[in-house]
């Protein structure tokens, strides 16, 4: 009997060539990508068919899932495709790609008839609750930011198109490895860790929180919607996050401790003298054209809190973090694979001085 057949979009990314690793044992893997997998990192091979496609094409993605029913269809589709950056502009990608990309798919998975589409959404499209509540699977994701949008008018197309195309939607919380792939948290270990006149400084009270979740955790929550996806309801919300959040304080409390052998002490500043330094910076950053990590819409963030309350998702799929993972404990790592990034830069750059200098060199004594 032929494996089982499972599309995942967003096979090239950071999560998807993981979950390509994870499910090849037990699906025959149909992935697209943006990139080949030589240039992403990820595995080839038997069992894998690989699509280089932009899921905005419409012709060229009805290449694609016409020769996937030519090759016995899928059960599952992983929809995992997605723009996202941390500017607070207004990206045309968040409607060509979030939007229009996911209208796409769901169009052309008609005629599969999928067992369930499951779209990858994120715990960021809903609002900051006020203090002391917490953000559930009922929370409506209505933040007001572009990437929330596209996330809710993705949210929506499940529902519209679930009579047609069973689903449901997982809200991630923010991804993280022992290599820091989320890039808020990547700027701030950067920053905590240096040197920098800055590398002390908190914004408010240090309370600003959001959940983390490690990609480990992440492929496991994953492994375990495909396998309970025929017990889900009409474009079921799932969260794959820890309860609860963690605030900057803690983390510089760990980066610190780590890096310097003993935690240092922050220096709070307020959230109005938060937001003159980030414009201050602004202003240097595009003057050079080199812009910082943090940016103006930042500041409507200072000492908020994005806490979770996932209860009813572990009921529902019997699925709970691993402890061992939780991002406090890998911190640690994280400052080292850091520090292991700054010695190679280094490294590299003294090289790179010293073959110049060479260069220079002969091609004075051939003169």
């Amino acid at each position: 009997m032929p494996e089982p057949g499972l599309i995942i979009t967003g096979a090239t990314g950071f999560l998807g060539g993981q979950l390509v690793r994870q499910l090849r044992k037990e699906y025959r893997i149909f992935a697209l990508g943006r990139r080949t997998p030589r240039e992403a990192g990820v595995p080839e091979g038997p069992g894998i068919e690989w699509f280089r496609v932009d899921i905005t094409d419409r012709p060229r993605l009805e290449q694609v899932f016409a020769r996937i029913r030519e090759l016995g269809g899928a059960r599952l589709l992983l929809h995992l495709a997605a723009f996202y950056d941390f500017t607070g502009d207004e990206h045309p990608e968040y409607e060509r790609t979030n939007v229009h990309g996911t209208a796409n798919l769901l169009e052309l998975a008609v005629p599969l008839r999928l067992r369930r589409f499951i779209f990858a959404s994120s715990v960021a499209a809903c609002p900051f609750p006020e203090t002391g509540e917490t953000i559930s699977e009922t929370t409506p994701p209505s933040a007001p930011v572009a990437y929330a949008r596209s996330k809710w008018f993705g949210e929506e197309l499940m529902r519209r198109h679930h009579d047609s195309v069973p689903s449901c939607i997982v809200r991630p919380a923010a991804v993280v490895s022992d290599w820091c792939e989320y890039e808020p948290l990547d700027a701030l270990l950067r920053t905590w860790s240096s040197r920098s006149p800055i590398s002390r400084i908190l914004a408010g009270r240090g309370l600003s929180a959001i959940p983390y979740l490690h990609v480990l955790d992440l492929l496991s929550f994953f492994l375990r919607v495909v396998e309970k996806c025929d017990d889900l309801g009409p474009a079921e919300v799932l969260l794959a996050s820890p309860d609860g959040a963690t605030t900057h304080a803690e983390l510089f409390e760990a980066a610190t401790r780590c890096h310097f052998g003993a935690p240092r002490k922050p220096w709070f500043i307020s959230p109005r003298l938060a937001a003159v330094g980030i414009r201050l910076r602004e202003l240097g950053g595009r003057m050079i054209g080199r812009m910082p990590f943090e940016r103006s819409w930042m500041v409507d963030y200072i000492d908020r809190q994005l806490a979770i309350d996932a209860a009813r998702t572990r009921r529902r799929i019997d699925w709970a973090p691993n402890p061992e993972l939780h991002v406090l404990a890998h911190i640690p790592k994280m400052v080292e694979n850091l520090n292991r990034d700054r010695r190679e830069w280094l490294l590299l750059n003294r090289r790179r001085a010293l073959a110049a200098r060479r260069g220079a060199r002969s091609q004075h004594l051939n003169r």
